[in-house]
């Protein structure tokens, strides 16, 4: 079976802490995309209900999973790996990976 892990413990841990870049997301943004690869963490700074959560790979969280209208709190981080997402409420930043 091939492995999932695409980074080493200290690649990782730099991804964490926003090495890569960020993308600070709002429910009047409309749809955001990774400028490269995938957001791979997301936090909250405004409590968040998605619309849309796109996972790269169906082991990490879609909006089907968390309910289209569950509320994230503030502070929470989630760590994936998403191509797209859409909220319908609130402010998140989105981390590249």
């Amino acid at each position: 079976m091939a492995s999932r892990v695409k980074y080493t413990p200290a690649e990782a841990g730099s991804l964490a802490l926003g090495q890569a870049g960020a993308k600070v997301i709002t429910s009047a943004g409309g749809a955001a995309t990774p400028e490269t690869g995938a957001f791979v963490a997301l936090t909250v700074i405004d409590a968040v209900k998605f619309s849309t959560l796109t996972p790269e790979d169906p082991l990490f969280i879609s909006e089907t999973e968390l309910g289209v209208g569950t509320e994230l709190a503030v502070g929470l981080t989630i760590y994936g790996r998403w191509t797209n997402i859409t909220i319908s409420q609130g402010t998140l930043v989105g981390y590249y990976g």
